[in-house]
């Protein structure tokens, strides 16, 4: 348990935003957290330098901040899409933190795995919530939800974007109170980020073989279905076990031990997009809810950035050779 948290949060504070060196591409690094501009510089800087990137803007958010997908599309068209999502809880630091690394690895290390770009097309939005994201870095370090306002008497704002998507929305694991950190919107698809998100995935064509979805903490390992106990797709037998092999892949490098278990098993909640992507016909779905188990929680100090990065590249890539075995 955390006893201090604020002294915590003091103390894990980013340094001041950084400007890129002379003969950098990017201010991105992954010594510390960087805020949506910097994550939106990085995918720019990404597309500039290969010419089989590029960045689709997919809206803006409720207060008007850009989202912005990166595109990695050199397998060209009919190879198999997967899709990254980070960010969609504000208070997750390391999400769009380890995913950008993951993303990074991808593309500037290309000669170590080319077939992962030769042979599949890859879609990464790092900052699914940008207005949550700003609100938790200038005002309030936990905040989780949206930004939006649905008229509460109270004031409160926002909408928990992991409970706002429409596939058995609202059955499970949500509030209808506006002021609770899980209250599930007016209804389905009622915060524009998670439109905006929605709509552009249902562009992709074939439908990604893969869905992830990066979020913290617990060090979990986690596949559909979330909204109830015992709701499992027809080929989760093939998704749990590659969640548990991704599991001891990660558990190789620094000995991080992640569960790799049924969302419901953790709670059930309903309109979470992990389940929502699965609905639309994704083979693969998973959750990665990185570290800790809660000693640092929401506020994991930046030196964990770098090996929680490490570890999740070799689950990640246990999971994409799975992916490619069938594309041979």
């Amino acid at each position: 348990m955390i006893e201090d948290v604020e002294k915590l949060i003091q103390e894990t504070k980013p340094a001041a935003k950084v400007a890129k060196s002379e003969g950098e591409r990017y201010a991105m690094d992954w010594n510390d957290y960087h805020d949506h501009d910097t994550l939106n510089e990085f995918i720019e800087a990404l597309a500039d330098a290969n010419d089989f990137a590029s960045i689709i803007p997919i809206g803006q958010s409720y207060e008007g901040r850009e989202m912005k997908v990166l595109a990695i599309t050199k397998a060209g068209p009919g190879a198999p899409n997967i899709w990254l999502e980070a960010g969609i809880h504000a208070r997750e630091w390391i999400a769009p933190a380890v995913a950008t690394f993951i993303v990074r690895e991808l593309v500037e290390d290309y000669a170590e795995h080319p077939e992962y770009l030769d042979k599949i097309n890859w879609y990464f939005i790092p900052s699914a919530n940008p207005d949550g994201y700003a609100y938790s870095w200038e005002h309030d370090r936990l905040w989780r939800k949206t930004r939006s306002d649905h008229g509460s008497i109270l004031g409160c704002k926002g909408v928990d974007p992991n409970r706002n998507w429409g596939f058995h929305f609202a059955e499970t694991g949500v509030s209808f109170d506006k002021c609770s950190e899980v209250y599930c919107g007016p209804e389905a698809f009622s915060e524009v980020e998670m439109k905006n998100i929605r709509d552009f995935v249902l562009t992709l064509d074939p439908v990604p073989v893969l869905g992830w979805c990066f979020h913290s903490y617990s060090q979990l390992w986690l596949w559909p279905y979330g909204y109830d106990y015992g709701a499992y797709p027809e080929n989760y037998k093939e998704i749990q076990q590659l969640a548990i092999d991704a599991s001891d892949a990660l558990y190789e490098v620094h000995g991080t031990v992640f569960d790799p278990i049924n969302s419901a098993d953790l709670y059930p909640a309903a309109g979470a997009s992990d389940d929502w992507y699965k609905s639309i016909g994704m083979r693969f779905v998973f959750t990665t809810e990185l570290r800790d188990t809660g000693r640092y929680g929401f506020v994991l100090p930046k030196d964990q950035i770098i090996p929680s990065g490490e570890e999740m590249w070799a689950g990640f890539k246990t999971v994409v050779d799975k992916v490619l075995e069938d594309v041979k």
